[in-house]
C-alpha cells in the first residue's frame, strides 16, 4: 500500500498526484475577497447588500419585548 500524504493538509494521494488544497485555498480566499467588504468596525458584511441596500442590522435582545 502506498503512503503519499499531501504536507500542507494531510489528504492520502495516489502515486504521481498532486494536491491541489494551496490552489483551492487561494481560490477561497479570492471570492471571500469579492463576496464580502469589512466595516469600520470590523464586521464583515456582503458586499451585494450593500450595494442593493437589503441589509438590516439586528437589534439588540433588550430592543425586543419582554414577555
Amino acid at each position: 500500500m502506498y503512503n503519499y500524504r499531501c504536507d500542507s493538509c494531510g489528504a492520502y494521494l495516489d502515486p504521481g498526484e498532486r494536491c491541489t488544497c494551496s490552489g483551492t485555498h487561494e481560490k477561497n480566499l479570492q471570492m471571500v475577497d469579492e463576496l464580502l467588504s469589512e466595516e469600520q468596525d470590523g464586521q464583515m458584511m456582503l458586499k451585494e447588500a450593500l450595494e442593493n441596500g437589503t441589509h438590516t442590522r439586528l437589534r439588540r435582545m433588550e430592543d425586543y419585548p419582554s414577555g
